[in-house]
């Protein structure tokens, strides 16, 4: 009966994180560049680490039995629609990858959302100021900037029509992008299980490439969402009554005398 109680609070605690894990992805159904996150569950005894198994550490014998679940959020690896903005400085992923950026305590991170432009000191960086890696500098007055598929970047400036190229832009890729961690302005970081960054150009080691003046949507699905809403609000409510039961069996066992 005391297993009953730990379990069915595990289970309702896993819902709850799939229900905020919905609330995210639908707040986020419009926002360039968004990849949603996924909920899978696993038995208890299954995982040995992470702040989910803060419970074993008032009850460590239901991970022996393998009692109760945990629910671990992850990234999904579906891109979005390419949408035409228009945009030279608007830039796709059409396949695998991240751009990689510099933000501005000087630690890296990676996205999806390639809607770029030129900062104070010339860089091509994000609208939030951090730099593309490779620090790839604009010449003042540049008239057209190109963004080829494969990275390179170049511009027109001055009386000479000729495109001279400025730098490349390329791609980074993790042998786990799954566990990529969101930290907020459509921006991720990598731990450890992610795996090290592998950087190549766009196109080569199965990257994808870049299609300037497009953007990706989110790969949200509404009718999904709602739908794993449900499904969530019906087994949270399950997992409720296990508890209920499990304490209207105790009362009875209370309540019986010789």
């Amino acid at each position: 009966m005391f297993d009953a109680l730990f379990v069915g609070a595990t289970g309702m605690r896993g819902q709850q994180t799939q229900i905020d894990a919905i609330a995210h992805n639908l707040a986020n159904l419009n926002t360039v560049g968004f990849r949603r996150s996924i909920v899978s569950f696993a038995e208890i005894s299954q995982a040995l680490s992470g702040e989910e198994l803060t419970a074993l550490q008032t009850n460590p014998t239901l991970a022996v039995r393998g009692a109760g679940s945990i629910a671990e959020m992850t990234l999904s690896s579906l891109g979005g629609e390419l949408k035409p903005t228009g945009e030279r400085l608007d830039v796709a992923i059409d396949g695998l990858g991240f751009l990689e950026v510099t933000r501005a305590d000087g630690t890296p991170a990676y996205t999806r959302a390639g809607r770029l432009v030129v900062d104070a000191n010339g860089m091509l960086a994000l609208p939030d100021g951090s730099v593309i890696a490779g620090e790839i500098q604009i010449p003042t007055g540049a008239k057209e900037i190109t963004i080829a598929p494969d990275g390179r970047v170049s511009v027109v400036s001055g009386e000479d029509p000729a495109p001279v190229e400025v730098g490349r832009v390329e791609l980074v890729t993790f042998a786990n992008p799954a566990a990529l961690k969101a930290v907020g302005e459509n921006m991720y970081v990598a731990p450890t299980e992610a795996g090290e960054p592998e950087a190549a150009a766009p196109g080569e080691s199965g990257l994808g490439t870049l299609r300037q003046g497009h953007l990706e949507s989110s790969n949200v699905q509404l009718a999904d969402e709602l739908v794993t809403l449900m499904l969530a609000q019906r087994a949270f409510e399950l997992n409720a009554r296990v508890v209920q039961a499990a304490d209207q069996m105790m009362a009875i066992t209370n309540s019986l005398y010789r």
